[in-house]
């Protein structure tokens, strides 16, 4: 089986992982304007064949979900990632003469599955109109082997906090400002030494400057930036506790990432992070930058069974391991052309 597919450094390395018994093909970028890159797009490769038995296509609302309705395959397969019954992705598809309506539309006519990350997101689909029978409920995944091994790098007495993510206001950057500021101005003696590391890539360069300037300004030598690591493999060896202080969210692997790895979890109490963490079991989860601090300060004052909140993390995150759920849409990809 052959995947057709845009090259990305990012998820290169996992492509003999994920699929070890496909060929993935990668369209290289033939230029780039400011931050957006062209590629050899797939559609204009798939001309020169005159038929797929499936094409897979990667989520609602982009470009290549259009332009795949024209490619010739007897079987098409499209992403939802359309979030929870009446989010936001659902307001702008329920609205009337918005290109959001016009397009999934356009998805129920030419398609002929529809994967949902979760229950919540494959009733969003029903609640839009697409037929039940269709519907394909299909967990993100992560090579949990890979993380689940992870040592941790750091010998001294110190919590390392980590932070992986692009350096964007959905997922959350600023928020780290008043966290920090708060778990700074209520450091008190017995409270272990700790250090906050970020790793991303920058999406706005103002708002990147402007967010780890304040992070240097406030915490000095506690904080490092090392800018954009892929694979993450070495960051996760790095720390004790990931914080993720996203707004908005879809897949949240970085979530499961972080506790495939045996990581504590610090996240925003957001779909879809709310249904992987059960607060104080297998991670945390606040709703202000105060709930964060106050998780954080007891995880540095040592009122927090770090090993048990680490334990209970993986139990939870080899459900969405790769060799559980790739041979799920193996099925799936058999059935529907059989």
């Amino acid at each position: 089986m052959e995947i057709l597919t845009s090259a990305d450094k990012r998820f290169c390395p996992y492509d003999s992982k994920f699929f070890p018994t496909a060929k993935i093909l990668r369209c290289p970028t033939i230029l780039q304007i400011k931050k957006a890159k062209v590629y050899f797009h797939p559609f204009i490769v798939s001309k020169f064949r005159k038929e797929y038995d499936i094409i897979h296509l990667f989520t609602f609302f982009t470009y290549s979900s259009v332009l795949a309705t024209l490619l010739p395959g007897e079987v098409k397969f499209i992403r939802s990632e359309i979030g929870p019954p009446y989010g936001l992705n659902f307001i702008k598809a329920k609205a009337k003469l918005s290109i959001y309506h016009t397009l999934t539309d356009m998805y129920r006519h030419f398609y002929d599955y529809y994967t949902a990350y979760n229950e919540l997101e494959a009733k969003t689909l029903e609640l839009l109109g697409f037929p039940k029978e269709r519907i394909i409920v299909l967990p993100p995944m992560i090579d949990f082997e890979g993380f689940s091994t992870l040592r941790n790098d750091n010998e001294e007495d110190e919590v390392i906090l980590g932070v992986i993510a692009r350096i964007s206001w959905e997922k959350g950057i600023h928020r780290l400002i008043p966290i920090m500021k708060q778990v700074i101005e209520r450091t008190s003696s017995g409270i272990r030494k700790f250090r906050l590391i970020l790793a991303g890539r920058s999406d706005n360069k103002h708002y990147a400057e402007m967010v780890i300037s304040s992070l240097r300004n406030l915490l000095h030598g506690k904080f490092i930036y090392l800018g954009e690591v892929a694979p993450p493999y070495d960051f996760y060896k790095k720390v004790d506790v990931v914080i993720v202080p996203s707004l908005t969210e879809t897949g949240a692997i970085t979530v499961l990432e972080a506790m495939a790895s045996g990581k504590c979890v610090v996240a925003s109490n957001i779909y879809p992070i709310n249904l992987y963490i059960s607060h104080g079991s297998n991670g945390f989860l606040f709703n202000t930058p105060s709930e964060a601090a106050k998780i954080i300060l007891d995880i540095l004052a040592g009122n927090v069974d770090v090993k048990g909140i680490s334990k209970a993390a993986q139990s939870y995150a080899i459900n969405h391991d790769y060799r559980l759920v790739c041979p799920r849409l193996e099925k799936l990809y058999q059935r529907s052309v059989s």
